[in-house]
């Protein structure tokens, strides 16, 4: 175990010899021994005594500090860090062309293949939506991505992928919203709204894990370098948009949880919800993120935010360690 966390409220972290003692009540629940351990993350509510903290800075151990919903708070580095190697690696192949367009082929099948799935769920619900042209299209460029040799044409294979997704997602969508594209800032539409504040919180969940580990999160290898963007979460949030915001906003809309009445004309141009469907749609990402199920791969019940920090874990040992990344892909 390289990565412990820490998630129970109301739990403090004790020096115990040389291991760590987890306390709740006044009891101690467990004791683990350092080992590999390279990094502690402490979501919500809990402690770390000044005595632990001095004695993992002296090992080199970093510990993270985040909110009870993942949002990145601070971090603990010692002198002796170990992400220094993370981030060299993470530097040498950002300039690695080779490295970056195949990480760019990883990510892209990956996404279209959600995407592809995510479509071909919704068609076994709805069998007298006709969405086969767009699903064969998106196949198409599945076979097609190995062909290609640079990070504009990935690009434009994902541009086109995605827009015969949303043509596609657009049919599905029951009750009186309306859907035909994407669009961004400003949302013209709920569907649009919807849609741009999941892909936010997603980004924001796993753009805080990143940081935990020590990433430079602004420095990824499909989205280009963007001053004020952090592009390694961009990279690493698209194989998830389908299986989750996707089909979280598709579950909303279909389930009469959001109303068309609940969304109104923002004042800067665009549409915006209201608060009642804001709370409705945080309740259930968050029961989407932490409900679950058996993955397909692996046979073994896990979570998507599990998953997610599976993938940061994974980049982590690719750069480091030159070990394969294999992305989450959904199950059609």
């Amino acid at each position: 175990m390289n990565t412990l966390y820490i998630e129970d409220n109301g739990i403090m972290l004790k020096k115990v010899s040389n291991r760590i003692a987890v306390k709740k009540d006044g009891k101690v629940k467990e004791e683990i021994p350092l080992l590999d351990l390279k990094r502690i993350l402490i979501f919500g509510n809990n402690q770390i005594s000044t005595e632990l903290m001095r004695y993992l800075s002296g090992k080199g151990i970093e510990v993270a500090f985040l909110s009870t919903k993942g949002k990145f708070n601070f971090r603990l580095v010692p002198e002796t860090t170990m992400t220094i190697y993370l981030r060299m690696a993470q530097h040498k192949n950002y300039h690695n062309m080779n490295f970056r367009i195949a990480w760019t082929k990883t990510i892209i099948e990956a996404k279209l293949k959600n995407q592809r799935a995510l479509l071909l769920r919704f068609q076994r619900n709805q069998p007298g939506v006709d969405i086969k042209k767009e699903t064969d299209l998106i196949k198409d460029l599945i076979g097609a991505i190995k062909e290609k040799g640079t990070i504009d044409e990935l690009l434009g294979t994902e541009g086109y992928g995605s827009k015969l997704f949303f043509r596609a997602y657009g049919k599905m969508l029951k009750g009186s919203f309306t859907f035909t594209k994407r669009e961004y800032h400003p949302p013209p539409d709920p569907v649009n709204a919807l849609l741009g504040f999941g892909y936010m919180i997603l980004f924001n969940e796993i753009k805080s894990l990143l940081e935990a580990f020590g990433f430079d999160v602004y420095l990824g290898f499909l989205h280009s370098v963007k001053y004020g963007r952090a592009s390694l979460a961009t990279d690493l949030m698209e194989e998830f948009r389908s299986p989750v915001i996707d089909r979280l906003v598709a579950y909303l809309i279909n389930l009469g949880v959001v109303k068309p009445e609940q969304f109104t004309k923002a004042s800067k141009g665009g549409i915006k919800m209201d608060d009642n469907a804001r709370k409705a749609y945080v309740k259930n990402y968050e029961k989407f993120v932490t409900t679950a199920f058996l993955d397909n791969r692996t046979r073994e019940k896990t979570t998507y935010r599990q998953l997610m920090r599976e993938n940061v874990k994974k980049c982590e040992q690719m750069l480091v360690h030159d070990i394969d990344y294999v992305p989450y892909v959904l199950y059609s």
